[in-house]
This record gives structure tokens, C-alpha cells and sequence, in this order.
């Protein structure tokens, strides 16, 4: 079969297909899928070899599998991603690998995940797949074999389904600092009077005048050779052993009200990313609703 009519030959019978042949769709997909993604007999042949003396950069991928049917009620999503996504955006920097979490279950609206199956695009032909993360690396290969490594090993210790393992315990201190940083920064300031702070005299250098003592109250005695400022506001006399007395805080405002202590025990707080949908743009991965505070106590 010629290559010029084989593609749009499998489009046709995919927009065709009624869509509950779930299985008949999933393979056109992956066909389709599979045929964008080479260049050709050539390149395959190419494939074959890895030339390590020029050097060149190559590109390898895994999908690795996240286990949510041996675990269902876990969010491996939420761990993943950590708050805000700041967990995966870390694991790819250590690994510099880039990461995606595709397949079925990636998106949080169940409605626009099963549309975006059935639009027959290529880009969103990994909703029929099983949930997974997209491992991909671009790199020479004795770097790119090592790069992968790492990221396989590193990825592993996000798919235990443990709740109070280290990387929880980090991500949930994070996720309490980020809200409480956001709590201190939507603060009210309380009003208070102003306080007038007398200006500090320079200190004496070449060329610098020395400036001259303050003025004394009414009814104090000036000393001699000194001059008096009219309109200038009176100094009281400190006497010697006497403490000075500490200043009041300033009263509550009345209605005012402590903001509450940040929560950091749910996962809904952590957001998905579009960063994360790799080549698939108009994904983006939001919170899911299950929290690990639920789970818990399941």
C-alpha cells in the first residue's frame, strides 16, 4: 500500500468508526500515531545502529506505566506533580529528562477528556491509552542511556502507593509554606498613629558642618551662647535613673480577625500543569479533587 493514501485511508476509517469500538479505535490510533511519528523505512533501518563515534544526539522514550488499577484509590497524579507541580518540575531538572502524564485519567474534566478521544486527533490519541508518564530524552547516547536511567529510578519512588513516605512529608511541608507565604502577603495592615522620628545628625567629616543641639522646652533654662528656634518643637529632659518607659502595642481593631492557620493536609491544592502535556498543548492538568486526607481514612 502506497504511503501517500495509507495515512489518510486510516483517518477516514477512524472518523468513521462508531465510537463504541473502543478497542478498533484505540489501534487505529496507535497506527496513526505510530505513522507520524517515523520518517520512513530509512529512518527505521537507521534505528537499527547506534553510531557513538560522531556523537550525534538521540532521542529515546519510555512509557512507563502508573500502577492505578492495582491501587485505585491512590493519587498517584497529585504525587507526581507535587504542589503547584513544583515535584515533577524538579524531577525533570535532577534527571533532565522531560516528563508527561498522559493517557487515560490525565485530565480532571471526565466530559472534555472523553470529547478530546473522540475528536480523532492525533495529538490527543494517548486519552485511549492507559495512564501513564511520557519519558523522553534528547541526548548523546552514552548520556541519553544514563539519563534515562535515572529518571526510570527516580520516577519509581513516586509510584509506591505509600501516604507517609519522605516525598509526601516534603511535599505536604511545601504546600505549607506556600499557603502560608499567601496568607501573609492577602494580610491587613492595622493603622496607627505616626510616630515623628527626629533626623539623625551626620556624622563629622571634612568639610561638614556640625549641626546645632536641640532647642530646649518652655521653661527650661538655655545655656549660655546658645541660640533658640522659634516654631520648634521641645525635647523633654531624660532624667538619670529613671527607665524609660516601653511602648504600648496598638489595639485590636475592632472586627479584625486572625487569618487561620494554613491547612497542608490535602492534595487538591496542587495544581496541574500545562507544561507537563509535552507536545500536547491544549492539555492542561488541574487539581484533582480526592485529597490524601481522605484517603487516609479510607
Amino acid at each position: 500500500m502506497e504511503e501517500e493514501k495509507y495515512l489518510p485511508e486510516l483517518m477516514a476509517e477512524k472518523d468513521s468508526l462508531d465510537p463504541s469500538f473502543v478497542h478498533a479505535s484505540r489501534l487505529l490510533a496507535e497506527e496513526i500515531e505510530k505513522f507520524q511519528g517515523s520518517d520512513g523505512k530509512k529512518e527505521d533501518e537507521e534505528k537499527k545502529y547506534l553510531d557513538v563515534i560522531s556523537n550525534k544526539n538521540i532521542k529515546l522514550s519510555e512509557r512507563v506505566l502508573i500502577p492505578v488499577k492495582q491501587y485505585p484509590k491512590f493519587n498517584f497524579v497529585g504525587k507526581l506533580l507535587g504542589p503547584r507541580g513544583n515535584s515533577l518540575k524538579r524531577l525533570q531538572e535532577e534527571t533532565g529528562a522531560k516528563m508527561s502524564i498522559l493517557g487515560k485519567g490525565s485530565m480532571r474534566d471526565k466530559a472534555k477528556e472523553e470529547e478530546l478521544r473522540k475528536s480523532g486527533e492525533a495529538k490527543y490519541a494517548h486519552l485511549s491509552d492507559e495512564l501513564h508518564v511520557l519519558i523522553e530524552v534528547f541526548a548523546p547516547p552514552g548520556e541519553a542511556y544514563s539519563r534515562m536511567s535515572h529518571a526510570l529510578e527516580e520516577i519509581k519512588k513516586f509510584l509506591v502507593p505509600d501516604y507517609n513516605d519522605e516525598i509526601r512529608q516534603e511535599q505536604l511541608r511545601e504546600l505549607s509554606y506556600l499557603n502560608g507565604s499567601e496568607d501573609s502577603g492577602r494580610g491587613r495592615g492595622i493603622r496607627g498613629r505616626g510616630i515623628r522620628i527626629a533626623p539623625t545628625a551626620p556624622s563629622r567629616g571634612r568639610g561638614g558642618a556640625v549641626p546645632p543641639p536641640p532647642p530646649p522646652g518652655r521653661g527650661v533654662l538655655t545655656p549660655r551662647g546658645s541660640t533658640v528656634t522659634r516654631g520648634a518643637l521641645p525635647v523633654p529632659p531624660v532624667a538619670r535613673g529613671v527607665p524609660t518607659p516601653r511602648a504600648r502595642g496598638a489595639p485590636a481593631v475592632p472586627g479584625y480577625r486572625a487569618p487561620p492557620p494554613p491547612a497542608h493536609e490535602a492534595y487538591e491544592e496542587y495544581g496541574y500543569d500545562d507544561g507537563y502535556g509535552g507536545e500536547y498543548d491544549d492539555q492542561t492538568y488541574e487539581a484533582y479533587d480526592n485529597s490524601y486526607a481522605t484517603q487516609t481514612q479510607r
